[in-house]
């Protein structure tokens, strides 16, 4: 053999082999791995053809992606006060982002793997696009609110939009209401923005860490789920910003940000991220199936050293996908990650949309302050703590017994964080006349003013003579009077107040609540930054137990199982949940024509307790089945090399070469063939352009 292969190579330029073309040919590599889409591959746009350009157009929609959720959030009590609904139904509509992943995230995730995968990213996106603009339709169908004009109000003094005393039943005009249609326009436009996060997250985080280096992942991951974080923060001050101008930015209603029958302009926001998400949209459908000089996967490899397989019906396509799914439910380490992410998320999420209305309420901030502090408040600090774990695993290298061990601790801090935040409290409103708050029968009326005939349509809190005791209107203050000298709004022959020692007299009453400031929430904001900086260092290393503990081949398929899990497990029980928890702390509801409406004055402290303690109930349960995964964490191999498959897969991906002499074939050899090996090629493969 060893004097043949000589005269072999020795007469290779004479003999004139060719190549035989290999079932991906050159323009099929050349499709996969060029910038365009069909003809339009110019050379300026082949710059942009790497995974670092896609990891910055993948995070600034992943940060639109979450500026959505977060908006919304920020502006749940504003929706639920224009179009008068309970938190219940608040926590259907959250419910209606989850159905997707549920019905379509193993499907997408197993199917989806093995397309263009760039390409599902971006049609997700325009799904979330036309979500965007869906969310905002109510707007413009029932226009500005109007509930709270004089010209909607009988029974009421002819100068005052306020309700008053004045011994006549208080109604209001009873149109057709709003409700039904307006939430069932919600309910669709969070289903289809869910359809886009699932093909976001499943599909986009799959690509990229099957195109980077096993030792680069936790960069990179640390880097996008960083960066995606802005999209929370950027969320919570867009709804600060829409809810400072009114729901008809060109209408003055009268009233200030701080009155609670402030509406504010809570559909601006989902047109500025429908714009934003299509624009950024576009470059995703540009980028190649994979990117230049990445390897193939596996499957691939072997369907191109193997002779062509006849292609599959759907039937054994669903077989292969209900394989795969034996295979990771076989999986402890894999079942016991999810289960903790699932206590998480209901703990977590469910905090964090609470948390504008918690401020709200505990703090007295408006709509639009209480957003803008909602946004920083954990998620700066989940910034700089997800990008410190990221570049701490790239640097360490920690071995899975330490790094499952890291998570343990760090999650331990989000539990502590809300232990010490239910502890933190403000001074509960004296309202001077009512039954006692920790009392159920709380009641706003009393024997002074059940002759006025107040309702509970409008809430407009008034402050007492005693400086401390504030009523819910003017009307169950027992008002008769309004006047307004230098910008000050008084209300005069008060019959129902009371003086400080208590004694009801006759009075007057100035508008919005009495001054008790509290001066814990700045301390509030800073333990929930500090906590949630320290728990997000295990955001990483989560992301790379989900990936490193199945095969690779199932990894978006074990994405799509998780967003699913996630969903039926979590997205869609915390806002039943946490609806009902809120409701069940609510001492005032608005009721008008016969029906039941928002939240208007909550017990404080019962609010703080349940909030709080269920919140960290959930998250001390996910720091429990941590501890499982920490105990089989010896079973995770190769988190950050990729040096066991090139020994188990030696070849590039190039083709196989089949030299072809006088038509009859001489020799067939391998173009990646160990260095240690015998390559007849070798020489001219160092000059040769690969195939």
């Amino acid at each position: 053999m060893s004097n043949k292969v000589p005269s072999i190579k020795k007469n290779l330029p004479n003999i004139g082999f060719t190549p035989v073309p290999s079932q991906e040919t050159d323009n099929d590599q050349e499709e996969d791995t060029v910038c365009g889409i069909g003809g339009f591959t110019p050379r300026w746009l082949q710059k942009f053809n790497s995974p670092k350009v896609f990891l910055i157009n993948h995070s600034i929609l992943g940060v639109l992606q979450g500026a959505f959720f977060t908006y919304l959030v920020g502006c749940l009590s504003t929706l639920e006060k224009r179009y008068a609904y309970e938190s219940k139904v608040t926590g259907i509509i959250m419910i209606s982002d989850e159905i997707s992943p549920v019905l379509f995230g193993m499907l997408l995730g197993y199917f989806g793997g093995k397309s263009h995968r760039p390409r599902i990213v971006a049609f997700g996106m325009l799904v979330a696009v036309a979500s965007c603009f869906v969310m905002s339709i109510p707007y413009f169908i029932y226009g500005r609110i109007r509930n709270f004009d004089t010209e909607d109000v009988r029974h009421l003094v002819n100068y005052t939009k306020y309700e008053i005393c004045d011994l006549k039943e208080k109604d209001h005009f009873c149109e057709k209401s709003p409700t039904f249609t307006a939430v069932s326009i919600f309910f669709f436009g969070n289903f289809l923005k869910g359809f886009g996060s699932l093909a976001f997250y499943t599909i986009g985080t799959s690509f990229l860490d099957d195109s980077v280096k096993k030792k680069n992942s936790p960069v990179y991951f640390g880097t996008l789920f960083s960066l995606r974080l802005l999209g929370p923060t950027f969320g919570f001050l867009l709804s600060s910003l829409c809810l400072s101008f009114y729901e008809d930015p060109f209408y003055d209603p009268g009233y200030s940000t701080k009155d609670p029958r402030w509406i504010g302009a809570w559909w601006l926001g989902f047109i500025i991220l429908g714009i934003a998400i299509f624009i950024f949209s576009i470059p995703m459908v540009l980028f190649p199936k994979r990117f230049p000089g990445k390897k193939l996967p596996s499957e691939l490899k072997n369907k191109k050293e193997t002779k062509p397989e006849p292609p599959k019906s759907p039937i054994e396509q669903l077989k292969d996908m209900g394989k795969a799914m034996k295979r990771l439910g076989k999986n402890p380490i894999l079942i016991c990650h999810y289960l903790g992410g699932v206590f998480r998320l209901n703990g977590l999420i469910g905090y964090y949309v609470l948390l504008p209305k918690y401020m709200e309420t505990q703090f007295r901030q408006s709509a639009s302050v209480a957003s803008l502090y909602s946004g920083p408040a954990g998620l700066v600090g989940m910034i700089f703590g997800i990008f410190l774990g990221g570049i701490a695993i790239r640097k360490f290298k920690p071995r899975p017994r330490v790094m499952t061990g890291g998570i343990v601790f760090a999650e331990c801090f989000s539990f502590l964080a809300l232990i010490i935040c239910m502890m933190i409290t403000c001074p509960v409103y004296q309202m001077t006349g009512t039954s006692s708050v920790i009392q159920p029968q709380f009641s706003l009326n009393n024997t002074c003013n059940t002759d006025c005939l107040c309702s509970t349509k409008v809430y407009t809190p008034v402050c007492g003579p005693d400086g401390k005791s504030t009523y819910f209107s003017p009307c169950y203050a027992g008002c008769q009077g309004y006047n307004k000298t230098d910008g000050k709004e008084v209300f005069t022959d008060c019959k129902c107040v009371h003086d400080e020692s208590g004694i009801i007299r006759v009075g007057e009453a100035t508008k919005g609540y009495c001054n008790s400031e509290c001066q814990w929430l700045i301390t509030f904001v800073v333990v929930l930054c500090v906590g949630k900086l320290l728990s997000s260092t295990s955001r990483v290393a989560n992301a790379l137990v989900t990936l490193r503990c199945v095969d690779p081949k199932d990894k978006s398929i074990a994405l799509g199982a998780l967003s699913g899990v996630f969903s039926l497990l979590a997205f869609i029980p915390y806002p039943l949940i946490y609806g009902a928890l809120t409701d069940a702390s609510c001492l005032v509801w608005e009721k008008s024509c016969g029906k039941t409406g928002n939240c208007w004055i909550y017990d404080s402290d019962k609010f703080r307790y349940l909030l709080h303690g269920v919140s960290a109930g959930f998250v001390f349960l996910g720091c429990v089945t941590d501890v499982f995964v920490f105990i089989l964490s010896p079973r995770l191999k190769n988190l950050y090399d990729d040096d066991e498959e090139e020994k188990k897969e030696p070849m590039t991906e190039r083709d196989e070469v089949e030299i072809i002499s006088n038509g009859g074939i001489l020799g067939v050899f391998k173009t990646g063939v160990p260095n240690n090996s015998f390559n007849p090629l070798k020489d001219e493969e160092k000059t040769s352009t690969p195939l």
